[in-house]
């Protein structure tokens, strides 16, 4: 797995979720049944319309190093900056599954994340529903999007601070339009788990 170069940023950037959801129509009534399960992500598309030689340099290896599909790479949302140090985040129970997560470590009796900011447990970048508050002791549970997809062991990080997603190319064939002064091309990613 490699990480995303620094120096290459979007000018536009497409996010969000596709769910696992499945749905029955009755051919009679045309009612539904809608059934979700585990097994969302992450899904992006990044544009560059004008990269100069350097940075299509960078984009042109980066793509290089990932050899199409095979290659894994960490990108941050860069959409929404983290908000303040509050702690040494850590799961704080090991076996945890679902849509919430337990943590320690946080200071106490503050807002330690906001509705929509990401954090990332176990590779995995998770979206938070709600405003959490840390308790007295430091623990706060943390309702996310999606679902946790392993659980992580008691102890583990919560990367609040740099979170990112563990992102894979849709394609192997990827092509960059080279013009006289300036380069541009555009990426689909998607989760890799």
């Amino acid at each position: 797995m490699i990480n995303w170069p620094a120096e290459i940023k979007p000018r536009r950037m497409t996010w969000g979720r596709v769910f696992n959801n499945r749905a029955f129509t009755s051919p009679f009534s045309q009612s539904q049944q809608i059934t979700g399960a585990p097994g969302a992500y992450w899904k992006c598309t990044l544009n560059f319309p004008t990269l100069n030689r350097e940075k299509e340099r960078v984009f042109s290896t980066f793509i290089g190093k990932l050899q199409g599909r095979a290659g894994t790479f960490r990108l941050r949302p860069w959409t929404r900056p983290p908000g303040p140090f509050v702690g040494d985040a850590v799961v704080d129970g090991g076996g945890q599954a679902g849509a919430q997560l337990v943590t320690r470590n946080w200071n106490p009796e503050v807002t330690v994340l906001r509705m929509g900011d990401y954090i990332t447990v176990n590779d995995q970048l998770l979206e938070v529903l709600e405003d959490v508050t840390s308790n007295a002791q430091g623990v706060a549970v943390v309702a996310v999007s999606p679902w946790l997809r392993t659980p992580p062991a008691n102890g583990a990080d919560v990367n609040y601070q740099q979170p990112y997603a563990v992102m894979r190319l849709m394609q192997d064939e990827q092509m960059i339009d080279v013009q006289a002064l300036f380069a541009s091309g555009s990426l689909e990613c998607r989760e890799a788990f």
